[in-house]
């Protein structure tokens, strides 16, 4: 059993006095920025230098972890034929897992980390359908902050998106284990689908 735990949050437009009472909220002891740029022109608060020295102000730990956990690797081999990138091969890749075994050991020592991105809805990152999907693989149960300063777990992510992909699955169990597909496919369908939807694409401008 893990003495900390792992939190993800968007820091979106937020002002940074709201974003702190999030963090001291949910007693976060270190925070992890997993922006492969970790720079905005929307928020300019977020860019790495400017959100390193506040949280130093208000006592928490600032690192970057886009090398291990961002959504713009170099490796290509990352890539699939149609040039996104493919989530599950880099929850495999060397750097995500010596990430994720960097992670646990702060959390052994009981520090409550938040893994953060910037978009406000853990749906709409790779902070959760790439990265906290890896962690749950690994035993960890994530619990995303919300906008509103509430919690929701990965499972309950999982579920959002079953209702998402799968509106009828409720009334297509016949159907469904007629053709042999069981929920957790349905989810590993789900995490597929929601990968090609907002996986960074290689020809994308930075």
């Amino acid at each position: 059993m893990h003495k900390g735990i792992l939190y993800t949050i968007g820091h979106s437009k937020h002002e940074y006095s709201f974003f702190e009472s999030m963090l001291k909220k949910y007693d976060i002891s270190y925070l992890l920025d997993v922006r492969s740029v970790p720079f905005s022109r929307f928020a300019e608060t977020y860019n790495r230098d400017n959100i390193k020295s506040l949280l130093a102000e208000s006592g928490i730990t600032y690192k970057q972890m886009g090398k291990y956990f961002g959504a713009r690797p170099q490796d290509e081999a990352l890539y699939t034929s149609e040039h996104f990138l493919d989530f599950e091969k880099v929850r495999g890749s060397k750097l995500f897992l010596e990430g994720v075994e960097n992670v646990i050991l702060g959390l052994d020592k009981g520090n409550n980390v938040a893994l953060m991105c910037t978009e406000k809805d853990p749906l709409d990152c790779h902070r959760a359908i790439m990265v906290s999907k890896g962690f749950l693989d690994a035993g960890i149960n994530v619990n995303h902050i919300l906008e509103n300063g509430l919690l929701q777990t990965q499972l309950e992510l999982e579920q959002r998106m079953l209702k998402k992909y799968y509106p009828d699955r409720d009334q297509l169990t016949l159907f469904n284990y007629e053709t042999g597909i069981d929920e957790s496919e349905c989810i590993r369908n789900c995490y597929i689908k929601r990968n090609q939807e907002i996986g960074y694409h290689i020809s994308e401008e930075e």
